[in-house]
């Protein structure tokens, strides 16, 4: 891409409404879908990551409350795209192990968006653990 600094593409905030969320992520992917790069995810998984981060936020971290917003910022930089999204909560331990399982020690329906972010992309959260970052490689 040759970028000498970052750019941002998206800068915005949107309170925290389950019903909201995929109005939200497709904003983020069309917004994306101007810009003439590719990633190694295809579209399907790429929602799959952003609407993980976001239901993370939403629901951990503001509880679902409409008062309180998540902030969506996404940046492009030389040989990436920074997805960063925010929520007003107090944080958590992100380097904590998580790992949920029902009784028969299956993984549990909760607990796993995490797993599945860290499978698509990389994933770096701010000190507070309020804040992640979905770097994504971009493929020319």
């Amino acid at each position: 891409m040759g970028l000498k600094q970052s750019q941002e593409i998206l800068n915005k905030a949107f309170p925290s409404l389950k019903d909201s969320r995929k109005e939200i992520i497709e904003l983020i992917l069309d917004t994306i879908s101007e810009y003439p790069f590719t990633f190694n995810l295809n579209r399907s998984e790429l929602y799959l990551v952003i609407d993980e981060a976001i239901t993370n936020a939403m629901e951990h971290g503001n509880r679902w409350d409409p008062a309180k917003k998540i902030k969506v910022l996404v940046t492009l930089k030389d040989s990436h795209m920074d997805i960063s999204i925010e929520d007003e909560g107090s944080g958590f331990d992100t380097t904590a192990p998580r790992v949920y399982k029902d009784e028969e020690g299956n993984l549990s329906i909760r607990g796993r968006g995490i797993k599945i972010i860290k499978k698509f992309c990389t994933p770096a959260w701010n000190a507070r653990g309020n804040r992640i970052t979905l770097h994504l490689q971009l493929t020319e």
